[in-house]
């Protein structure tokens, strides 16, 4: 099965000089977490993406007004890929692989076709839930912290 199968068509995105209100509020009014991050409103080449959790650590933590914060600041850039073309295996090994939920879906302009989740590839990918939760520890695993219970034993 093809990622372009399953993933979100034309999602929504904001630019680098979007305020992290109005991502926020694009967040919050289609009840998403993520956003593309694209050149601007005529180039839909992904530049970076933004998170809810981008947004709460750059603003509400750092006590900042969002109004006033540009998604340039809070955003991630180069993020981790695929292609409406790819196998949805191949991207649920990219979300293992670099622990994320969500990847942005790219054409051969490097332009936003699409977004495909973890939750896409769960309830539509054809993947078996064994393979399913093997990716989900994967992703939700902290790096560097222990995975058996005879890593909890220390030495006395």
């Amino acid at each position: 099965m093809k990622v372009h199968e399953v993933m979100t068509k034309n999602p929504a995105c904001c630019c680098p000089s979007s305020s992290a209100l109005t991502a926020a509020t694009i967040m919050q009014q289609r009840n998403i977490g993520f956003l593309p991050v694209i050149e601007d409103p005529f180039t839909p080449r992904l530049v970076g993406v933004v998170t809810d959790r981008d947004l709460c650590i750059h603003a509400v933590a750092g006590g900042r007004d969002p109004a006033h914060i540009w998604i340039s600041e809070c955003m991630s850039q180069d993020p981790i890929c695929c292609t409406g073309e790819d196998d949805v295996r191949h991207a649920l090994e990219l979300m293992e692989e670099h622990q994320v939920r969500r990847l942005p879906v790219l054409n051969a302009k490097r332009e936003v076709t699409g977004v495909l989740s973890f939750s896409d590839l769960a309830v539509k990918g054809s993947i078996s839930n064994a393979e399913i939760a093997i990716a989900m520890r994967a992703i939700s695993e902290p790096e560097g912290r222990p995975t058996e219970a005879s890593d909890l034993v220390t030495a006395a």
